[in-house]
């Protein structure tokens, strides 16, 4: 993609004690950046189909609830808090991996 070191880099030539002069960062070429908008389009495109249907079940728990008869604050607050579970299980799931 680009021809700058990484963070990672500079910092491993600073630890070796090779402090290459400091150089002004050179700015990102329109394909550069409309590479990385169309990554993160691609990669913000699969979160939500990858989180859809966890959103849709929350919403049917928040549905059911209020149609067993509880308040729509509590049954709002408990579909909450499966949502907000399930979607840490997700993230800790795609961290190991």
């Amino acid at each position: 993609m680009t021809d700058r070191p990484t963070g990672l880099e500079r910092l491993m030539a600073m630890m070796s004690g090779q402090n290459p002069p400091p150089q002004t960062p050179k700015a990102p070429t329109p394909e550069e950046i409309a590479e990385q908008r169309n990554v993160l389009v691609a990669n913000l495109m699969a979160v939500a189909e990858m989180l859809a249907p966890v959103f849709d079940h929350a919403d049917g728990i928040r549905h059911e609830l209020t149609r067993r008869g509880y308040s729509s604050q509590h049954a709002e607050q408990v579909a909450m808090v499966w949502l907000v579970s399930t979607v840490q299980t997700i993230g800790s799931a795609q961290g190991a991996s």
